[in-house]
């Protein structure tokens, strides 16, 4: 049986997402309804997969300035 935070074949739901990207359910929720990260949507449920996770944090990494 999947946890609650995973929920089914790597997706999670806002607790699930909130854990890998180390911020909170309600940042999570706000990052939805903003738009900035792609969800699966089953139903009335949102469902977060990683790989989406894992791109919007590769779109918001800042290299570092070698000196």
């Amino acid at each position: 049986m999947p946890t609650t935070t995973e929920v089914s074949d790597g997706l999670l739901d806002y607790e699930g997402a909130a854990a890998y990207l180390a911020i909170s359910p309600r940042q999570v929720r706000e990052l939805w309804v903003q738009r900035k990260v792609t969800v699966v949507k089953i139903g009335r449920a949102v469902r977060f997969r990683r790989r989406d996770l894992d791109e919007y944090v590769n779109g918001h990494t800042v290299p570092a300035v070698h000196r």
